[in-house]
């Protein structure tokens, strides 16, 4: 097991790339509970993203992934640390401020596709422009090319309930991608499909990642889904504990180095989350 693990480093993909991070976590700590009974959902993690880097984060229940990406997506504060996105730190943005970075910085992929069930494909895809203020001119052609990238062109004039559990997630990529967010934070983003709208879906993340450049955080329970990253970050027990990088892996071969690290922490596919 040693040998298939490399080591948990703030720095590592910083190193290896020579560049800037869009997204740099440091020594960040969420506590919950009083003075008598006090959990660390995260412990002192630290960790860099590099710009077209997809990133992968597991671990055992209860570890504290969820609360980590709900810190770097503001829905949740930090206790203490501090989280940058392309240089800005976050954690001292203020209502109005918060709301422009989520606006204008985030693109959002959830486990349930969450469209507005009124509106249609393209509408629903506009919406995020719309609240951006993008001019209505522009509107359009940005749609028509994401959702031509993402292969959801044939949806765009049919309501969520028209469409299958596969196409509602794409479209729901399509939303994220369409106003060049610096990152984007997928939650369980396969968690509620079947595997063929699942591996539909990973196709859709990993060519949003390779063609249109886009820097990926995803939450997820599945080394399945995980081998389409390019480097898992193990949470246990609210710290790093420890990091798989692709390199020149095959994703075949990726997906059982990561399979190797669910072993040592006790749990099967399904139970890495």
């Amino acid at each position: 097991m040693a040998e298939t693990f490399a080591t948990p480093c703030a720095e590592t993909a910083l190193g290896a790339q020579g560049a800037h991070p869009i997204l740099s976590v440091r020594q960040i700590e969420k506590v919950y509970g009083s003075r008598d009974s006090i959990t660390h959902a995260i412990n002192d993690i630290s960790f860099d993203v590099m710009p077209g880097e997809f990133v992968g984060i597991m671990g055992p229940s209860g570890s504290g992934k969820t609360t980590l990406l709900n810190c770097v997506a503001t829905i949740d504060t930090a206790t203490s640390g501090h989280i940058l996105v392309d240089g800005r730190d976050i954690t001292t943005l203020r209502s109005r401020a918060l709301a422009r970075f989520r606006r204008d910085d985030l693109g959002f992929i959830f486990q349930d596709s969450n469209l507005l069930d009124t509106l249609t494909g393209f509408e629903n895809i506009a919406l995020a422009l719309t609240i951006k203020g993008e001019r209505t001119s522009s509107v359009r052609a940005k749609v028509e090319q994401v959702a031509a990238v993402l292969g959801v062109s044939e949806v765009l004039g049919k309501y969520p309930r028209q469409m299958s559990g596969g196409q509602r997630q794409r479209v729901a990529a399509a939303r994220a991608m369409v106003t060049d967010p610096k990152l984007v934070l997928a939650d369980e983003p396969t968690g509620s499909l079947d595997s063929r709208s699942a591996s539909v879906m990973l196709d859709t993340l990993s060519m949003m990642n390779k063609r249109l450049g886009a820097t990926i955080m995803m939450v997820t329970h599945d080394s399945f889904a995980a081998s389409f990253a390019n480097r898992i970050l193990f949470i246990k027990d609210g710290a790093v504990f420890n990091e798989v990088l692709k390199g020149g892996l095959s994703r075949a071969e990726f997906f059982n180095r990561i399979m190797e690290v669910v072993t040592f922490l006790g749990g099967d596919v399904r139970d890495a989350c």
